[in-house]
């Protein structure tokens, strides 16, 4: 089997309006296709499946949980600075930055509580973000 890419990831969210336009302004994705309940966003080749669950449930903590338990952005090194800082500007909380040793990471959450890590490889004496 020869895998070309991934093609999209899907949470489930409360309200697809919100959102769609929480995306939209943290990502700038725009709607790709809408269905009942369901709104696929991104831009470029990333795109995410958001299904509306209105009565769904946040599961706490999926440290203990077999569940896939977070995606993760790839940002350019010379552009990771200012995805934090544009991440900030929108108030958001974020996790890190931390130094895995061939990367740096940090994670936010969305609307949902759905954990999304952003990250950039680097090379040997790169500066840790702030």
């Amino acid at each position: 089997m020869n895998l070309v890419g991934l093609d999209h990831f899907a949470v489930n969210v409360k309200n697809l309006a919100d959102a769609e336009a929480w995306y939209g302004a943290v990502f700038n994705f725009h709607a790709l296709h809408r269905w009942s309940g369901v709104t696929m966003v991104g831009t470029g080749n990333i795109r995410v499946g958001l299904f509306e669950t209105p009565d769904g449930v946040s599961p706490g903590s999926l440290d203990h949980i077999l569940a896939i338990t977070h995606v993760a952005f790839l940002v350019d090194g010379d552009k990771f600075q200012s995805a934090i800082d544009e991440l900030r500007s929108h108030g958001l909380t974020i996790e890190g930055p931390e130094d895995t040793g061939i990367a740096f990471s940090i994670f936010i959450e969305d609307l949902d509580h759905n954990k999304i890590e952003l990250t950039t490889y680097h090379g040997a004496g790169c500066p840790m973000p702030h």
